[in-house]
């Protein structure tokens, strides 16, 4: 493991969480482009700002930046009953069932069963 790795796991190593529970260091969210219709004014000289429902419309094929449904994330610190996974183990789940854990910078709470997957 990488030292920040290291050093936040030392941190948490005084925390056991609650049975069903683990702590994570989330990864970069990893996104992927995606072609999308845009409505943009067939007029290029009016400013955005001023579109109301007269205003000609067009729509435009853009390229924009989407978030993968499913982020990877680093095994912090497990609780006791735990046996699937161990610290610094990769695991893979969804975006969106992590909670904050403030009380160690950038570490999030997850529920067991939200884990999809151990890369």
């Amino acid at each position: 493991m990488s030292t920040k790795i290291d050093k936040i796991v030392e941190k948490c190593s005084t925390i056991t969480p609650l049975e069903g529970r683990i702590l994570v260091l989330p990864n970069k969210l990893k996104t992927y482009k995606a072609k999308q219709f845009v409505g943009r004014p067939k007029d290029p000289k009016v400013d955005p700002k001023d579109i109301d429902a007269d205003t000609e419309m067009m729509m435009v094929e853009e390229l924009v930046d989407v978030n993968y449904r499913y982020q990877t994330a680093t095994v912090i610190q497990i609780p006791i009953d735990e046996d699937r996974f161990k610290v610094g183990d990769t695991i893979l789940y969804t975006v969106g069932t992590t909670f904050d854990f403030d009380y160690v910078k950038g570490v999030s709470l997850i529920r067991k069963y939200d884990v999809i997957a151990v890369v």
